[in-house]
This record gives structure tokens, sequence and C-alpha cells, in this order.
């Protein structure tokens, strides 16, 4: 081989080699960190969507709407909870009927249901001969439609239980009014002997 066709292929060796490096260079500052699945992404990936379809960007987006609703308030029933379940299983675009639209139901009614632990710890019962008031430092608020729950703040006082006084017998005085007049347990007015007179009487 003659030197002019060594130094030729020399050179395009090296040509070639210089692109690589650039190439791969170029392909390193590019390179972007891993993405991180939000939890729709992988629900709509799980249910067969392929990722960028039309199909699956709709999947994602309304699967993550019933998300951000939150869970339903105590009194809803049941037969709600699974037709909403359904509806939104419908509309992710699933067909109903498939082991995938029933897995999908599933999921719906157990993201949506109803966690007593949402609303707070019950208050202790007050030891015994001891009456309990409870006085709330945050007002309660009845949950919205799939709104999420309002915690109750409480706080209980225990102040010890104090017997009923007997109601003093007719012709005893009990109390008398602004006026001097007096009065037994029963109500009715007294002269200043103990007996019953009229209401009408001016006698103290």
């Amino acid at each position: 081989m003659s030197a002019p066709k060594i130094l030729a292929a020399a050179t395009l060796g090296l040509m070639a080699a210089a692109c690589s490096s650039t190439s791969t260079t170029y392909e390193a500052r590019t390179a972007r960190a891993p993405y991180a699945v939000t939890g729709s992404e992988q629900a709509c990936v799980d249910y067969g969507f392929r990722v960028g379809t039309d199909n699956y960007n709709r999947c994602v987006s309304r699967e993550a709407a019933a998300r951000a609703q939150g869970r339903v308030p105590v009194g809803y029933t049941v037969a709600s909870l699974d037709a909403d379940a359904r509806n939104a299983c419908y509309s992710y675009g699933l067909t109903p009927g498939t082991a995938i639209y029933d897995r999908c139901v599933g999921r719906e009614v157990d993201a949506r249901r109803y966690r007593d632990q949402a609303y707070g710890n019950p208050v202790p019962a007050p030891a015994p001969g001891y009456s309990s008031t409870t006085y709330y430092t945050t007002a309660p608020t009845a949950p919205t439609y799939y709104g999420p729950a309002t915690t109750v703040s409480t706080t209980t006082y225990s102040t010890p239980a104090v017997a009923p006084q007997p109601t003093p017998p007719a012709g005893v005085e009990a109390f008398r009014d602004e006026y001097g007049f007096r009065y037994d347990g029963q109500g009715n007015r007294l002269d200043r002997n103990g007996n019953i007179i009229s209401p009408q009487s001016t006698t103290r």
C-alpha cells in the first residue's frame, strides 16, 4: 500500500474516532435523571394502556382527579361507593366485565372508602365518680363529598360529681323573692308561720 493511501486511511480512522467521542460526550451531557412514575401513571400502565397514547393520557388525568377528591364521608352508602367506582373505571377507558375492569373497581372502592382513623381518636372515658365534659378546641364540621375529613381536636376536663340536693317539702321556706315574699320548695307562697297562702296575698 502506498504512503498516500496509508495516510488517507489513518486520517479517516482518526476522524471516525473523534466523531464517536463527540457523540458519546453529547449523549452523556444530555442524559436525564430517571423519571419518577406517579401512582396514577402506574395504575394506568397496570390497566394495559401504552405510555404516550391518548387513552393512557386520559386514564392518567381522570385517575389523578379521582384521587384528588379524597375519601367519601362516613354516611356514604356502599351501593353509591360501588357505582362511583364502576363509573370511574369506565371513564378511564376500561371495558366492563373484563378482569382488568374488575381489578380497577376493587382498587377504586378501596381508595374511596371511608376510614375511621381519618376522623381522630375517641375521647377516653372518665374515671368512676367523676362527670366528664368535652370542650371542642376546633369546631367539628361535616366532611364534604369526597373531601378530606376534618379532624376534631378535643380536650376533656373531669370534675368531681356532686350529689343533687333534696327539695324542701311543702310548707318549709326554701327561698325569698326580691320583694321579700317567702316560698317553699314546691313554689307555694308562705306566711311568716309557714302556712301556705294565696299568691295574691300581700302578707310577707
